[in-house]
């Protein structure tokens, strides 16, 4: 529609100023200015239409001559239509002569002429900047492909740098229960190695759904139990409709391990862990409660917890949330935008 508008605007200001230049130079009849217009709306209109809409008939050779020669048949061919339209219309104009094929046979070659010269130009024109942004698109596909896999590559460098972390952590652990209470560490190796069963098999996964990262965390807090004994409690909450969202991979767990460091380990009382999860119809959210000293005015964070951010700066760019609060309870708590249950993202 809009090209459809620009062209009959061009072709009325053509035939106007074409006409009005018949009128004072030549024929002092208005209308001689009609008669202008007329010509060149209708085979201007007729013309740029064979231009804007070539693929439907041209598209029957990959040859770029071919397709010229094409184009050329077709500009002919809307050139003669215009003028046989332009002789039955004037037909109808009082004191014009009858409507016959063979009349205005100069005119007929002449209106060739103009739409061969002025259309194969447009026409090469139309092409060069079709064939530019086909280009520009592939190009720009091409881009966004690599970006993708960057951003993906770099998302498994935080994931490795998060699971070598918490393996540094666990292994002093289990060292330090060897000679005190081996059982504890019998069992801590064999939590240890269903926790990486469950997040090695998820390779490469960058979403999965919640109760998925809900096995990782309990597996993590019985770990984090066998250690701390009486000392620790943690608790869950989830609520029922979040458990299919979709949520990025092995987030939820630094952020607990740093709130056991900082609420359990750091105390030599007892201490707690919360962790709570809740959704609406736009936004995933999730906090993570300790008994820990207060968080500082700016706080910092561990190894973990910088990597959690800089994952959700990767996916969500300035599209989430992070709170560091220490009312009414010490706790970190993370808005993200809500996915599609159904989608999956590898």
């Amino acid at each position: 529609m809009h090209r459809l508008i620009k062209t009959l605007l061009i072709c009325i200001l053509i035939g106007l100023a074409f006409g009005t230049y018949l009128y004072i130079a030549f024929d002092h009849r208005l209308i001689r200015i009609f008669k202008s217009l007329l010509s060149s709306v209708t085979i201007g209109i007729l013309m740029m239409y064979c231009i804007y809409y070539r693929h439907y008939f041209i598209h029957v050779t990959a040859s770029q001559p071919g397709k010229a020669i094409i184009m050329t048949v077709a500009l002919i061919v809307a050139a003669v239509a215009g003028t046989i339209i332009i002789f039955l219309v004037q037909s109808l104009l009082p004191s014009a002569p009858a409507f016959r094929w063979a009349n205005g046979s100069d005119t007929y070659l002449l209106n060739i002429l103009i739409v061969l010269v002025t259309g194969l130009p447009i026409y090469m024109s139309e092409e060069w900047k079709g064939q530019l942004n086909s280009r520009m698109l592939v190009q720009q596909y091409r881009v966004l492909q690599l970006e993708q896999q960057q951003t993906l590559f770099e998302l498994e460098l935080l994931r490795a740098k998060i699971n070598s972390h918490f393996l540094y952590n666990i292994h002093n652990t289990i060292a330090g229960l060897i000679t005190e209470a081996p059982s504890k560490a019998e069992s801590l190796v064999l939590l240890l190695s269903k926790f990486f069963r469950s997040t090695l098999t998820k390779d490469n996964v960058v979403f999965h759904a919640v109760h998925e990262e809900l096995d990782i965390l309990y597996t993590y807090l019985e770990m984090q139990q066998l250690r701390f004994g009486s000392r620790m409690t943690s608790n869950i909450h989830v609520a029922a409709i979040t458990r299919f969202i979709l949520m990025p991979s092995f987030i939820l767990q630094p952020i607990v391990e740093n709130a056991v460091k900082h609420g359990i380990e750091a105390n030599a009382g007892d201490g707690f862990v919360h962790v709570d999860i809740q959704s609406d119809d736009t936004n995933l959210t999730f906090t993570v409660a300790d008994s820990g000293p207060p968080f500082p005015d700016l706080p910092g964070g561990g190894v973990g917890l910088q990597l959690v951010m800089n994952k959700l700066k990767f996916l969500y760019d300035t599209n989430y949330q992070i709170v560091f609060s220490n009312t009414p309870e010490k706790h970190v708590r993370i808005t993200i935008p809500r996915q599609p249950d159904n989608l999956a993202c590898r």
